[in-house]
């Protein structure tokens, strides 16, 4: 085995620690994430953590059950950006006392917006709307009553 001179163990050295420098700048909202929990409607209890596929699976039966066939398509996108690490900050707004993220597709009515907070590798997601403005968001498909986050709320980020 060949012998590595002190240049080069200094160089990986001083890479080592940039990478962990990048590490830890790195925001929440940054991480990719590999499950997802729902909270219900209207503080209905959480579901199991599932995977994203699991997950799409869930929400579309919501959709579904609601004639929402038409935000399908953004819902699937907004997913996306959720799970991987997309999702952004929505201003001061907090739910069970951590920071809310927000991912959306879509404009207007043919929109759809995922609240959620991110802990670890798992999202927590309880709340779905749409645009309403390019600065806010309505609560249109569920969210929790008794919050900033309950069905017909709307959302600003200013």
């Amino acid at each position: 085995m060949k012998k590595l001179s002190r240049t080069a163990i200094r160089a990986g050295a001083a890479v080592v620690v940039g990478l962990a420098a990048v590490s830890a700048s790195i925001e929440p909202s940054a991480a990719a994430a590999s499950s997802m929990v729902i909270e219900r409607r209207d503080g209905g209890g959480p579901t199991r953590a599932m995977s994203q596929p699991e997950a799409q699976a869930y929400l579309l039966g919501v959709l579904r059950n609601q004639k929402m066939l038409d935000k399908e398509v953004p819902l699937k996108q907004a997913l996306n950006q959720a799970f991987d690490g997309g999702g952004k900050p929505t201003g001061a707004y907090k739910f069970k006392n951590r920071p809310v993220l927000h991912a959306s597709s879509g404009n207007g009515q043919r929109s759809a917006t995922l609240f959620y907070y991110s802990e670890d590798s798992r999202l927590t997601l309880f709340a779905i709307g749409e645009h309403k403005t390019n600065a806010s968001y309505k609560i249109t498909v569920y969210g929790q009553r008794g919050t900033d986050f309950a069905e017909g709320k709307i959302v600003s980020l200013n």
